[in-house]
């Protein structure tokens, strides 16, 4: 499906067209010097460590999974899109899709992977994502966000991991987009030109330049926080509550490149072929 087909079918080629001239403002223009605030640099948190993901990895590149499974770094991008989709998926929902149909786990006992433990190793990480971000911190990505000068864009890890990214979105494209449909559509445009996956000119446009393309794939840990927010921000307490007995509310809170045969333990991506 090309992005011209999944905007038409969302009903959002509007909001998608007026989002690529906002972006496009913003990210050859920058903020009006009276909007420039300064941050606290943020630390990125890792968000499942290098010894677990050395583990899926393995486990990844074994026969218990489908060659045309995700890899490491698309089945990052493809955890940390579930941890920001304003509506949690069930497991035994995006499970064969990231896996490209059920793994073959073992029992715990024969020394292989079993179900058990490789599910608890992607459902914690997505809960640290959700507590990272819900903190307004950054998150490590597992690559380097800055292309070489002769490195293809689809031929990357950045690509990878926002292919992975893209894919768990469309899982659910109707929730992602349907109370913030403008807002969202923005801050996921980056994550679409960067995945490779759309044949859309506009998009290809986007990521035509070097130097463009890095300054995008470094905004992508913000923006994540970003995306985040917008969905699962705590809505604001009232200035004063009401007293006993008035019935007044406290306020709520709202919750791939070379494929599978990288070599050795150095993770390197591949989308779906």
């Amino acid at each position: 499906m090309t992005l011209v087909q999944w905007a038409s079918f969302n009903g959002l080629g509007s909001a998608l067209c007026v989002s690529r001239y906002i972006f496009a403002q913003k990210l050859f223009t920058g903020p009006p010097s009276s909007e420039v605030v300064m941050k606290e640099e943020s630390i990125p948190v890792a968000v499942i460590d290098d010894a677990t993901l050395d583990q899926l990895y393995d486990f990844l590149e074994s026969d218990q999974v489908d060659p045309e499974a995700l890899d490491i770094i698309g089945l990052h991008g493809f955890m940390v899109a579930l941890a920001v989709c304003p509506d949690p998926v069930p497991t035994g929902e995006w499970l064969p899709v990231a896996f490209n149909g059920m793994p073959k786990f073992s029992n715990s006992d024969s020394g292989a992977f079993d179900e058990e433990t490789v599910i608890g190793w992607l459902e914690s990480m997505l809960e640290h994502t959700r507590t990272v971000l819900y903190r307004g911190q950054t998150i490590e990505l597992p690559f380097e966000p800055e292309l070489e000068q002769d490195e293809v864009l689809d031929d990357s890890e950045i690509s990878a991991w926002c292919a992975g990214f893209v894919e768990a979105v469309m899982m659910r494209e109707e929730v992602w987009f349907g109370q913030h449909e403008q807002d969202a559509a923005e801050l996921l445009l980056p994550f679409m030109a960067i995945s490779c996956l759309f044949p859309d000119e506009e998009l290809d446009d986007i990521v035509a330049d070097l130097d463009t393309t890095n300054r995008l794939a470094a905004q992508l840990p913000e923006i994540l926080v970003d995306l985040y927010l917008l969905f699962h921000a705590p809505a604001e307490k009232p200035s004063s509550f009401p007293g006993k007995g008035k019935g007044g509310s406290k306020g709520g809170a709202g919750k791939a490149a070379s494929g599978k045969g990288g070599q050795g333990k150095n993770r390197r991506s591949g989308k779906r072929k």
